[in-house]
């Protein structure tokens, strides 16, 4: 399907937006999906719309469970792989809560991990597990330092995919390899890449996995932004959430208890997925998101991938002719977006926003992530602006 970028990203006309690994610009379809959505929602507290909408009996319930099946097809899962979280952070907190962490055990992760990552593979230290940290080599974690780290007491291998600042791709085939090897899990938090490349979670071997729809998802505002979380099928009946709730226990229990008696003095795990949904359904970020999957899927996740390192490799032209050092690999199939070494990295960040160009400043350097509805005009406006601020 050929699309419009000017009309599904009408804010591209206005300013260069490489800012994709914050957060991603909206489609308009999407944002007039929201709208919808809750002006159909205001109408009904006013008394003049359906309702339907207090009895949960909502024309979106469809749409919601709709956008389960489309994620998995974005990661390559089944829909039965896949429930709904409130995001990222929960989900990766929920697997590390999940795994046989005691005392003597260890994780290995990176020194590029993203910082609630760190923390949640740090907090296991209460229960006396070391963690591990990968030393990067010019912004490139090597697989060969990674099996100098595993061992027989590894729990789990963990990383964002992709590096989230600097846009670095592990070789997740490869990871998954040596975790499995001496019986550990590989647990990936994805929000830095899902939606902006090609995904194969059981080619690939990931055992957990989770995300947030905020970034290159589409899934619009943060602040309105939910989450999906992957276990591997040979998984999901292995574990149980450290949380409970209404969708933890068996479906017959739950409605007898609701519609005929109390009956609760014991309870029985459901099987499969559901019940590692604690947090209710966030119905409008699913809406949301489900139409911007939608969109990727007809695009192409290889097409898109493919346009995005295209940008990627005309940035990192220019900014080394321009002779600035890359913390980023150069090699297209080792990176999704760019950052370059920079001083006084949020001051350019500063006056690039003044000139309309939008990119993030990251640990001593400057994160610049096209999407696939940005061209290489805007990134000879980027590279014009770059030159203009630091000469």
């Amino acid at each position: 399907m050929e699309l419009n970028i000017e009309q599904e990203f009408p804010a591209t006309k206005n300013f260069v937006y490489f800012n994709n690994a914050a957060i991603s610009l909206c489609p308009k379809s999407t944002l007039d999906l929201i709208r919808e959505y809750t002006e159909e929602r205001r109408q009904a507290f006013l008394r003049e719309g359906p309702i339907s909408v207090f009895r949960r009996e909502s024309r979106w319930l469809e749409n919601v469970d709709e956008s389960k099946k489309l994620f998995a097809k974005v990661i390559g899962a089944k829909e039965s792989e896949v429930a709904f979280i409130p995001n990222a952070t929960t989900g990766i907190n929920l697997i590390f809560s999940m795994l046989p962490m005691k005392k003597g055990k260890n994780i290995v992760t990176t020194d590029i991990a993203y910082p609630m990552g760190a923390i949640v593979c740090l907090k296991q230290r209460e229960k006396g597990v070391e963690t591990r940290f990968v030393k990067n080599v010019n912004g490139e974690v090597r697989i060969e330092d990674f099996e100098s780290m595993v061992d027989d007491d590894t729990v789990a291998v963990f990383v964002d995919q992709a590096g989230w600042y600097n846009g670095f791709l592990y070789d997740l085939k490869a990871l998954s390899e040596i975790a499995h090897e001496h019986g550990a899990y590989l647990v990936v938090d994805g929000i830095q890449s899902i939606g902006g490349k090609r995904w194969d979670v059981r080619r690939e071997g990931v055992d957990f996995l989770a995300t947030s729809t905020y970034k290159w998802l589409l899934g619009g505002p943060f602040t309105q932004s939910a989450g999906f979380l992957y276990v591997r099928e040979e998984h999901v009946d292995s574990f149980q959430p450290v949380f409970v709730g209404n969708q933890t226990i068996e479906p017959e229990q739950l409605e007898r208890n609701v519609y005929e008696c109390f009956d609760l003095y014991d309870f029985k795990y459901r099987s499969g997925m559901e019940r590692f949904q604690i947090y209710p359904k966030y119905e409008l970020a699913y809406v949301a998101v489900g139409n911007s999957m939608k969109l990727l899927l007809s695009q192409g996740l290889e097409k898109i991938e493919r346009k995005i390192k295209r940008l990627d490799t005309l940035i990192i032209e220019g900014v080394l002719d321009y002779g600035f050092e890359l913390q980023t690999p150069v090699e297209e199939e080792k990176r999704l977006y760019v950052n370059v070494k920079m001083k006084n990295n949020r001051e350019v960040e500063r006056k690039l926003a003044e000139r309309k160009i939008i990119v993030s400043a990251r640990v001593g350097g400057l994160r610049v992530a096209p999407n696939f509805y940005n061209s290489e005009e805007e990134v000879e406006r980027f590279l014009e602006g770059l030159r203009e601020v630091t000469k």
